[in-house]
């Protein structure tokens, strides 16, 4: 069994490679580990966010109540994977996706151990947060891209217009959310 961690960090160090492996033994890639990770992480930071502390019930409701991302992200990815890469497996591509998000699982570690572990809590997000946040965005990006071109074996153009897609109807689909449950107008 691989550790619970070490396909993403190998994705971030590696991308291109480690999507080349990852096509060649896609048995690695396991889609309920990796959504679990990523909601367990998020949980996490809201939990801790929303509390000050690690309370395992918060954990549990946050875990339930942002499982709408990964299905955004599912969504996202049908679409592409159906104009694109119509060969690829759809749960293959989601799982090798999921197991790409390795930068965003950083940034909300970080995020939260920063609320955890500093004298004023306020400060990490707000002096550490953006710079990680554009950081994770550049590499979550890079990562699609490999995602495409090594992972799925599209070409060069294809997989570049690939990550486009995938990025651009994943924020339309999360503006559509944060809309429809009256949450961005309030922020706007």
């Amino acid at each position: 069994m691989v550790p619970m961690w070490a396909l993403p960090l190998r994705l971030m160090a590696r991308p291109f490679r480690g999507y080349r492996a990852l096509a060649e033994h896609p048995e690695e890639a396991s889609l309920p580990l990796a959504a679990t990770r990523l909601l367990l992480v998020l949980g996490s930071m809201v939990a801790v966010s929303a509390t000050g502390r690690f309370a395992p019930a918060e954990l549990v409701l946050a875990m339930v109540s942002f499982a709408w991302l990964p299905l955004i992200h599912a969504i996202s990815l049908a679409f592409v994977v159906r104009f694109f890469a119509r060969a690829v497996p759809w749960r293959r591509a989601l799982a090798f996706y999921l197991e790409g998000v390795g930068p965003w699982l950083l940034l909300f570690l970080v995020f939260t151990g920063g609320i955890l572990f500093a004298p004023h809590a306020e400060r990490p997000a707000f002096v550490l947060f953006a710079p990680l946040l554009l950081g994770a965005s550049v590499w979550g990006v890079l990562l699609s891209y490999a995602l495409f071109r090594a992972g799925l074996d599209l070409p060069r153009r294809r997989a570049a217009f690939a990550t486009l897609a995938f990025w651009v109807m994943n924020h339309v689909l999360i503006l559509g959310y944060f809309l429809a449950v009256g949450q961005l107008w309030p922020i706007v």
